[in-house]
């Protein structure tokens, strides 16, 4: 949908280029929303923003054979026919059978079937499969599918710039509604009107009121006349998630709310040096936190995301020994505390060659309203 012929190319062969190493015939993919591993590999393997169930695809390492869709409605098989990666849409009322159908066509059933999250295939489809065919062998391939679309190609950066400029503006105009009075469900669907208005798919957009970041979706609450409103706005436009996590404060902000904003912004600009090719995710994280620290501050050990098609490929923490390569897009906000106080501050970082580059361009000031 988003992406070129050209890379549809690139991500198939490299698909196949591990299920050949790896002596697999066949994966099945699942999923819709790529959250938190819901989808994400369908997405990379199909470009097709589907919405409501787990769609089925089944993708071969043989270049001769489309990958199948497998989806339950009309109105899926006619968008996916236009808008997806899939040679060969199917409809389904029973996406087992269907799946079990495929197995004996193609004559799988000798066959090592890699699974997009062993943990996330229902227990019952793998039962029955294993019960129709003793010689096929479901293993694992999640994990390699995340590894190939941890890093972003130049197309794909392109649309990660553009989702973090979408945020941008949704915060910045955003903001205009927050004022005494409306409620979260108001201010939030301001901002995500900003957003879904101009293309993006999917939004994860939270709030919170009071000197303690306790953010989740918005509700009926009325904003207040004074103290320090947090939102933490993400937007996934083709494909890819960004994020921008902010406070503003009504009125004059409170010395608590000064100095965690202070050590918030110290803090990133602190790790920055160390988010570079060449280094673990732990390095930077690690000054992160020490600055956090050395603030005189406490830490929540909630450091940001590694995002891409799924909004959590990763997650950077001191503990993370993976290698940080060209490409990868951090999400970085650091949560520090303060005698019951807290703020979540931060914002997305490519890593570039060299070093990294900051995606969103709104300051770091505290906005006071």
């Amino acid at each position: 949908m988003f992406l070129s012929p050209k890379e549809k190319e690139s991500r198939f062969r490299a698909v196949r280029r591990q299920m050949a190493g790896q002596g697999v015939d066949a994966l099945i993919a699942r999923g819709s929303s790529a959250v938190r591993g819901d989808g994400a590999a369908f997405r990379y393997l199909t470009d097709f923003p589907n919405i409501n169930i787990p769609l089925v695809l089944i993708f071969f390492r043989d270049a001769g054979a489309a990958p199948i869709l497998l989806v339950e409605s009309r109105f899926q098989a006619m968008r996916a026919e236009k808008n997806s990666w899939a040679g060969d849409i199917r409809l389904s009322n029973n996406f087992l059978q269907s799946l079990t159908e495929v197995l004996k066509e193609k004559k799988l059933d000798q066959a090592a079937i890699g699974i997009d999250g062993l943990h996330n295939f229902p227990f019952l489809w793998g039962q029955r499969i294993e019960e129709m065919f003793p010689g096929v062998t479901l293993t694992e391939f999640g994990p390699v599918l995340k590894q190939l679309r941890a890093y972003r190609t130049p197309e794909e950066i392109k649309l990660v710039r553009k989702s973090a400029a979408l945020v941008d503006r949704a915060f910045i105009d955003g903001i205009k509604s927050i004022k005494p009075g409306k409620t979260e469900w108001e201010v939030m669907a301001r901002m995500d009107y900003l957003l879904k208005s101009q293309g993006v798919e999917k939004t994860f957009n939270i709030i919170s009121q009071g000197p303690k970041v306790d953010a989740y979706v918005p509700s009926a609450r009325k904003i207040k006349k004074k103290g320090m409103v947090f939102t933490e706005i993400t937007a996934n436009y083709g494909g890819f998630w960004t994020q921008l996590a902010r406070a503003v404060s009504l009125g004059k902000p409170d010395s608590k709310l000064v100095k965690l904003h202070q050590g918030a912004v110290k803090a990133i600009k602190e790790a920055l040096p160390y988010l570079k090719p060449g280094n673990t995710v732990s390095q930077p994280m690690s000054v992160m936190e020490q600055s956090v620290k050395d603030s005189g501050l406490g830490c929540m050990p909630v450091y940001g995301h590694i995002v891409g098609i799924d909004m959590v490929e990763d997650r950077p923490s001191p503990q993370n020994q993976s290698e940080i390569v060209p490409g990868m897009v951090f999400i970085v906000h650091p949560w520090p505390t303060l005698d019951g106080s807290s703020l979540l501050w931060g914002e997305t970082y490519l890593a570039t060659e060299k070093g990294n580059q900051r995606l969103n361009k709104v300051g770091d000031e505290l906005i006071v309203l």
